[in-house]
């Protein structure tokens, strides 16, 4: 016995005007923008707060707490960025919110694309992290000077001495549990994300593991007495890629695409600035030059080129890379917890 399903009449979806849509979008930034300006304007509120109890009991508030801590900075930025965020929704406009049809047919051909390498270098953080919560004192871990840092991080008299191989194992390193990681993971795979299904997979690795090391050799002549961990140098790398893919492509990207990269890459110098007692700065802008360098050299100027198509040595070069960092974690987590 056979049966046969009919479907249901689908009820017609509702159309919306432009003029509709672009009012959504107004609404729907506002709306982030209120929850980054009450949060964050909250916890700025309390800190200066607690600063203004000291001064009402006589005593003499310390103003530099505010900037050595995370909770404040973050907050800081949020508030900074609600308030931008409000400012951008008042002068948007149709352009900045409906992609053309070149854009929404080469972004469609990558939304199918998994993204295996971002995975893979986000799986080598995390693993690091885990070895490095079994083998520390978790007191000491939360601080940027803890056993880790000093056994394998950027500690640049060592790395003058020949342990070069500091460059490397330092970006696979993290403190501050969990927002170090946190933060770097998430960017890291958004921005790997991007890259595979935009470019091509090859050029993720190699731009991650370049900026690596372009952030560790500014931080080693910029800043020679801070020792530095983390994988921020190889994240601004992939900021400063995009950046110049979004210049290059931009027909063929969203509108706005190249405007949320260089709003990122502002907000992050801005944190960086007031948060110049966690942050390497020059780690940032060694990585941030590295990643633009490498998209300038290998991002084809031609719209009528198709940047996922790529020759048999950049394949060579990103499976190289990838090899190299998945070998940095490996040798990290077995000095770790040797």
């Amino acid at each position: 016995m056979s049966y046969e399903f009919q479907p249901k009449d689908e009820e017609p979806q509702p159309q919306i005007s432009p003029v509709e849509y672009l009012d959504a979008r107004k609404r729907e930034v506002r709306r982030k923008s209120w929850w980054a300006i009450g949060i964050g304007g909250f916890v700025v509120t309390v800190f200066l707060g607690w600063l203004l109890l000291f001064l009402v009991l006589g005593m003499e508030p310390d103003l530099t707490v505010l900037f050595r801590s995370i909770s404040f900075l973050i907050a800081l930025v949020a508030l900074i960025g609600g308030i931008y965020g409000l400012y951008y929704a008042r002068n948007l406009t149709l352009e900045d919110v409906i992609p053309t049809q070149e854009a929404i047919d080469y972004v469609s051909k990558g939304i199918l694309t998994v993204p295996y390498y971002s995975l893979i270098l986000v799986f080598c953080l995390v693993a690091v992290t885990i070895a490095q919560l079994q083998t520390e004192r978790s007191e000491s871990w939360l601080l940027f000077g803890s056993e880790s840092a000093q056994v394998l991080g950027l500690v640049k008299p060592l790395v003058w001495e020949g342990e070069w191989w500091r460059i490397l194992t330092s970006a696979t390193l993290h403190g501050i549990f969990p927002l170090h990681l946190y933060f770097n993971a998430q960017a890291l795979y958004g921005l790997g994300s991007l890259i595979e299904k935009l470019a091509n997979r090859a050029h993720l690795p190699t731009v991650f593991l370049l900026s690596v090391v372009g952030g560790g050799i500014f931080s080693l002549f910029f800043m020679p007495s801070i020792t530095s961990i983390g994988a921020s140098g190889g994240i601004m790398g992939l900021i400063g890629y995009m950046a110049v893919f979004g210049f290059k492509r931009k027909r063929q990207l969203p509108p706005g695409f190249l405007r949320s990269v260089l709003l990122n890459i502002a907000f992050i110098g801005l944190f960086g600035l007031v948060a110049y007692q966690f942050v390497d700065n020059f780690a940032h802008l060694g990585g941030l030059v590295t990643g633009a360098l490498y998209g300038l050299i290998q991002i084809p100027v031609k719209q009528d080129a198709n940047p996922r198509m790529s020759v048999f040595a950049a394949e060579i070069l990103g499976a190289l890379s990838i090899a190299i960092f998945i070998g940095t974690a490996v040798f990290t987590i077995i000095t770790l917890t040797d």
